[in-house]
């Protein structure tokens, strides 16, 4: 409001803003059933899982407003008749810790899948940073997890752990055969402790040795028991070397601890490296070196396979031939072995010189494969490229062929008195156009000719203009009003 008196002037504002409403934006909401009822709170999202951790106790820092609703996105509050009667009490803070702490939190589809998402990156991550390939001993990338976790139907779990989703993930992609993976082994040490001795002459020495090595005899036969190859454990570099290094499988972390501290041991466990991988770059003869490996691998159990068939074929045939029969038994004991042996000393080429030819025979047959499938695609391609060109040669000459007897038949009909009266009626038609107001008249920019409203959509309903839309579809030009009344119809449509 604005006075004036006299030069004085005056002038009164008054500002209304809304301080007692409560905007609820980035809300999320914990509900509870309870006795028939059902009450609500407003939280911030990030709030929640801090208070249900205990990393935040301060209700002002996790609650929107310190009300129970029972509905929140419509305002409805709770009264306090219904609070005492579904929580014997009818003090709100208490309620509200009930609610955050028994609650369900609700979240929209969106935050539900991006939640998932998250929950699938986590496990595909500890997989690669994990698990390896049994041969190459390298590590799967991130994509290649992934695409696996799809192909073998891995589901996330909202809730649960992160490392018991791991596990099953591991294990899920081991049973479908989807990737061949494992476990990286960890690197461990037992640390033999020293054994406090009275006297320290030379014979107490020997003594003190003696007992050392049968204590790390000892620790040998119980990592072998367990399940840890012999290749695993690297041999000890002196009498009074007090540590056993040995690689093992995660899962047997517990048994290696109770190993270290058993009653002829007296030692204690270290970690060395928590997951034993091959580091850098991969060179084209190591990897030619393990796929020659893989197929004598393959090779070798498809000849046990085959051998014990034809065991069991000429067993059945022919039972008197003990001696003939034995032979093969002992020549599939044999392959086993031999293939327990690659499998387990896969790093370990220097006993096995005698397959050295065997990466340059491989290299050679798929470099023929290539050749050949090279030879393949390049005759398809040349076959593809003429047929193509054959048919496009045709589709132009058969337009030719078109365009040519249309010029035939124009040609004909000018001649003829039919044709001198349709010009005659088009000139007329053409003249009482041009006679008309041209201000008013549309044009059809397909045809180019110029109608008056009236005439104008009846025009893109002829047959004149339905032609020249299929010819400058086709590249072709348009014509006239003319010529297409002096062709034949029979040869557009």
């Amino acid at each position: 409001t604005f006075s004036n008196t006299g030069n004085n002037t005056t002038m009164s504002r008054q500002i209304v803003q809304p301080v007692n409403q409560v905007r609820l934006t980035n809300v999320a909401v914990v509900r509870l059933s309870r006795g028939g009822h059902r009450f609500e709170v407003a939280c911030y999202r990030n709030k929640i899982v801090n208070y249900r951790q205990g990393t935040e106790t301060d209700l002002s820092e996790v609650l929107q407003t310190e009300r129970i609703f029972t509905n929140v996105s419509k305002g409805q509050f709770a009264n306090s008749k219904t609070l005492k009667k579904c929580f014997d009490t009818s003090n709100e803070e208490e309620v509200c810790r009930f609610i955050l702490a028994n609650g369900d939190v609700q979240v929209s589809d969106q935050e539900r899948a991006a939640q998932l998402e998250s929950t699938a990156r986590e496990v595909a991550s500890m997989v690669s940073e994990k698990c390896v390939h049994p041969i190459s001993r390298r590590p799967y990338t991130l994509p290649q997890i992934r695409d696996g976790m799809k192909a073998a139907g891995f589901m996330v779990h909202p809730t649960r752990n992160i490392k018991q989703q791991f596990l099953d993930c591991v294990r899920l992609l081991q049973e479908k055969r989807v990737l061949d993976i494992e476990r990286a082994k960890m690197k461990l040490a037992i640390v033999l402790s020293q054994l406090q001795e009275a006297n320290h002459d030379s014979d107490n020495d020997n003594d003190h040795n003696d007992g050392l090595m049968k204590r790390r005899d000892a620790v040998t036969t119980f990592l072998i028991n367990e399940g840890v190859a012999a290749a695993d454990i690297q041999p000890s570099t002196g009498d009074n070397d007090t540590r056993i290094i040995f690689q093992s499988d995660p899962s047997l972390y517990r048994r290696m601890d109770g190993i270290a501290h058993h009653d002829d041991v007296q030692g204690r466990l270290e970690i060395i490296q928590q997951c034993v991988t091959e580091e850098g770059d991969v060179t084209l003869g190591h990897e030619l070196e393990r796929k020659a490996q893989q197929q004598q691998q393959r090779d070798e159990h498809h000849v046990v396979q085959s051998s014990g068939k034809q065991h069991a074929t000429q067993s059945g045939a022919n039972d008197n031939n003990d001696d003939d029969n034995g032979d093969v038994p002992a020549l599939s004991d044999k392959l086993q072995s031999g293939l327990r042996l690659t499998s387990n000393t896969d790093t370990n080429n220097d006993d096995n010189d005698h397959d050295d030819h065997q990466p340059t025979i491989t290299k050679v047959a798929n470099s023929r494969k290539a050749q050949k499938a090279a030879q393949k695609k390049s005759k398809k391609a040349k076959r593809r490229e003429k047929e193509d060109a054959a048919e496009r040669e045709e589709k132009i000459a058969a337009e030719k062929a078109r365009q040519k007897e249309r010029d035939e038949r124009r040609g004909i009909q000018q001649n003829s008195t039919a044709g001198d009266a349709a010009t005659t009626s088009i000139s007329n038609n053409t003249n009482q156009v041009s006679n008309a107001d041209m201000g008013d008249n549309k044009a059809c920019n397909t045809c180019g000719g110029s109608f008056a409203p009236h005439e104008y959509r009846s025009h893109f309903r002829s047959d004149w203009h339905r032609y020249n839309v299929k010819l400058k579809m086709k590249g072709c030009a348009t014509v006239s009003e003319k010529e297409f009344l002096l062709c034949d119809s029979d040869a557009f449509f």
